[in-house]
């Protein structure tokens, strides 16, 4: 029931506003490579023996699909989605599968950062407005996390070199990227988003000299995505939100495996 509550108020606030709902492949051949993610890596066997076997990964996020059907001219779609993401912790907070919602409509940087308050403040029936609280002043720790007084804020201007997918300010310094944190849990990653195909590129061609630096496994450039970006009309904001942490806000459930009907520390703890 809580479950639905959310969803249901989740599709209601975008079909308000003209959105489209839209489904992702969850399987792909290129996932995104950021050094901070842990891609599953998939090995399967196609229909057609010549074929062979083929390799893929279950997705971190939707972001790539959805900027997709962006370039072939879509414009406010939303998706909620199970990604994946090897690397966590099983812990309270964090599973290696979970829910995503991840949206994207045309407008600049306030106005991305300004519809995400909207969402969750009509799903959590709150009326305070969000502090804004730039990177520089926010005694961000080692583990990227932030330090503040308040409970709830949104966490902006992040530094240039953690830009990852955002487009740059105009002066170059800082990234238009945000963070919705609340009740110590970081809820949602939002982006003006970079749509330069070439230095889209440079970006990635670093993440993959990071990844095998530290010899982790590393996938090919997703060309479509590239092509896709130079057909895209600017300015859109992307923000990717965790479900299952919106569910727990709103109900104040501490842990997140007291959401799932088979929780992932039951199903992939040590016991045998």
């Amino acid at each position: 029931m809580m479950w639905r509550t959310v969803e249901d108020a989740l599709h209601d606030f975008f079909a308000a506003r003209d959105f489209t709902q839209v489904r992702t492949p969850i399987l792909v051949r290129n996932p995104d490579i950021s050094p901070n993610l842990e891609p599953m890596q998939v090995s399967f066997s196609c229909y057609n023996p010549e074929k062979g076997i083929q390799e893929g990964a279950l997705i971190t996020s939707p972001e790539f699909s959805m900027k997709k059907l962006l370039g072939a001219g879509m414009e406010k779609i939303y998706t909620i989605t199970p990604v994946f993401r090897g690397g966590e912790a099983l812990g309270p907070h964090n599973s290696p599968e979970f829910t995503m919602l991840e949206w994207y409509a045309p407008g600049e940087y306030a106005d991305g950062i300004r519809l995400a308050e909207e969402l969750v403040s009509s799903v959590l029936d709150m009326v305070e407005p969000w502090p804004r609280i730039a990177h520089r002043d926010a005694n961000v720790d080692g583990a990227g996390d932030p330090h503040v007084k308040d409970n709830r804020f949104i966490l902006t201007d992040y530094p240039a070199e953690q830009a990852a997918l955002a487009r740059l300010s105009k002066d170059g310094k800082t990234a238009e990227r945000f963070e919705m944190f609340a009740d110590g849990l970081e809820l949602a990653n939002g982006f003006c988003e970079l749509l330069d195909e070439a230095e889209q590129r440079k970006r990635f061609e670093y993440e993959r000299w990071q990844r095998e630096q530290n010899n982790w496994p590393t996938f090919s450039i997703d060309e479509d995505l590239l092509l896709s970006l130079s057909k895209i009309k600017g300015p859109v904001c992307g923000v990717a939100m965790g479900v299952d942490r919106l569910v727990m806000l709103k109900y104040g459930v501490g842990d997140i495996n007291d959401l799932q009907l088979f929780p992932a520390k039951d199903r992939w703890s040590n016991k045998k």
